[in-house]
Order: structure tokens, then C-alpha cells, then sequence
């Protein structure tokens, strides 16, 4: 595995870790891994990454994207669902849960246009 790769399921365990200590924060995970901790880690973590790849960008694929938006937000469900209380106030009955939704699933609708654009660019050129 590249180390790259590494560093980003650790980034994605991490982010992981931070939202279950929001919802859960009377747990031996929360007390093991405070949210302070996690957040320190994350961001050494965004660093490293960023000092391996030495200012090359590199773009995230669009279903890399969906995936993410989805589990971050399916995340954010089942985590109330399960029974947990967010500190900082995420939850579905929120309106600004609504409002975030909305937003992502109108920026997800924009992902598929320009892929579907692409699609039909690529296509036109054979």
C-alpha cells in the first residue's frame, strides 16, 4: 500500500473516530481518545499528507466524492439513530441537518451533470 493511501484511510479512520466521540462522548473510546487528541492527529495527519505530496494536486474522483458525501452524511444518521446526542447540535431532526442535505444533494446533482457532460464529450470524440 502507498504510503499516500495510508495516510488517507488514517485521515478517514480519524474523521470517523471524531464523529462517533461527538455523538458518544461518555464511552471508553472517548475517554481513551479525547476529541482534542483526535483532532491533533487529523491535523498532523492533513500535514504530512500534504508534505508527501511535495504541492502536487491531485483531484479527488468524483465517485470518490458521492461516496464520501454519503457516508459523511449516512454517518451523521445512524449515529442518531443508534441513540447518540451530538455537543455540537448535528442531528436529522435539525433543520440545518435539511439544509446541508439539500445543499450536497444539490451540488451531487451538479457532480453527475458535469460527469454526464464529460461522458458525452469523450464520446463525441471518437
Amino acid at each position: 500500500m502507498k504510503r499516500s493511501t495510508f495516510i488517507n484511510v488514517c485521515i478517514f479512520i480519524f474523521f470517523t473516530l471524531l464523529f462517533v466521540n461527538d455523538f458518544f462522548p461518555v464511552t471508553p473510546l472517548a475517554e481513551l481518545l479525547s476529541k482534542k487528541l483526535i483532532l491533533v492527529i487529523l491535523i498532523i495527519l492533513v500535514c504530512i499528507n500534504m508534505v508527501l505530496s511535495k504541492g502536487t494536486y491531485s483531484k479527488i474522483s468524483k465517485k470518490a466524492y458521492v461516496a464520501l458525501t454519503l457516508y459523511t452524511v449516512g454517518l451523521w444518521i445512524v449515529l442518531t439513530l443508534l441513540g447518540g446526542q451530538s455537543e455540537i447540535g448535528l442531528s436529522y431532526n435539525s433543520p440545518i441537518f435539511y439544509l446541508i442535505v439539500l445543499v450536497l444533494g444539490f451540488d451531487l446533482l451538479r457532480v453527475y451533470r458535469q460527469w454526464k457532460r464529460e461522458e458525452a464529450e469523450k464520446n463525441t470524440v471518437k
